[in-house]
């Protein structure tokens, strides 16, 4: 009973922001669907397997950028290769001024969450809510612009939501994927900034053999699943900075 996903129901506070329809909000039927298809998108070994390989030459060059700079603010730097990297897995954009743009749009929105929910000018909140139609706004575009398309491959995860079919052969609404996509870029987006800031500050405070191990091979080589593994180490600090990082402060500021 107190297991209950009815009775105790996981809600964000401002569900306006995320969208009525998003995984955040439904429950039951609903959300089973959309979690699995993310999960499959996601989590699954192949997918992981092709998302390191379209990220980890985008993480080389940032980082080999940042070798450039005699100093760099840590969290902007990772937060802005975070949503690059969520704009190309999410929604095929590459970095540029639009990019960049969409990237305020969801800071601002992200303020708004935690804020009391006071929709009058000059609060939080009520400037979440004109970042959220403007994000609005350019997913329907971006739905009208695909559907016009001769294009059945699924090449991102918008375009896994809108090919999602229940057990009737029924398809998410254009309102779904919208709400979908928007939530799912916002739950990811700085808790995953915050956390690779602390990870990558760790691991460069404190080297260890496992990583320096690495630098004796081609700087074009990229890291393999079968690295990941050996490096037992290094990845519990990365399960230590997510279980410490304080991942709800962003929301505050």
């Amino acid at each position: 009973m107190l297991y209950s996903k009815d009775k105790f129901k996981a809600e964000w506070p401002t569900i306006e922001l995320m969208g009525r329809n998003s995984l955040v909000a439904v429950h039951g039927k609903a959300h089973t669907q959309v979690h699995n298809f993310v999960t499959n998108a996601i989590n699954r070994p192949d997918a992981l397997n092709r998302i390191v390989a379209l990220v980890q030459p985008r993480m080389v060059a940032a980082l080999q950028s940042w070798a450039q700079m005699d100093k760099i603010k840590a969290r902007f730097e990772t937060q802005k290769m975070t949503f690059e990297n969520i704009g190309k897995l999410f929604f095929s954009k590459e970095p540029g001024p639009f990019l960049h743009s969409l990237d305020k749009l969801y800071q601002d929105l992200l303020l708004g969450v935690r804020a009391y929910p006071i929709n009058i000018p000059g609060f939080a909140y009520h400037h979440a809510l004109q970042c959220r139609r403007k994000l609005d706004d350019f997913f329907w575009i971006e739905i009208d612009n695909r559907k016009n398309k001769d294009k059945v491959e699924t090449i991102d995860l918008m375009d896994g939501l809108m090919q999602i079919e229940d057990d009737d052969g029924d398809k998410l609404s254009d309102k779904e994927v919208v709400d979908n996509i928007v939530s799912l870029v916002a739950a990811g987006y700085l808790s995953t900034s915050l956390a690779s800031t602390w990870a990558i500050y760790l691991l460069a405070k404190y080297p260890i053999e496992e990583n320096m191990a690495f630098r004796k091979g081609s700087p074009e080589d990229f890291i393999t699943p079968k690295d990941v593994l050996n490096l037992k180490y290094t990845n519990k600090v990365v399960e230590e900075v997510i279980r410490m990082a304080n991942l709800i402060q962003p929301f505050q500021e």
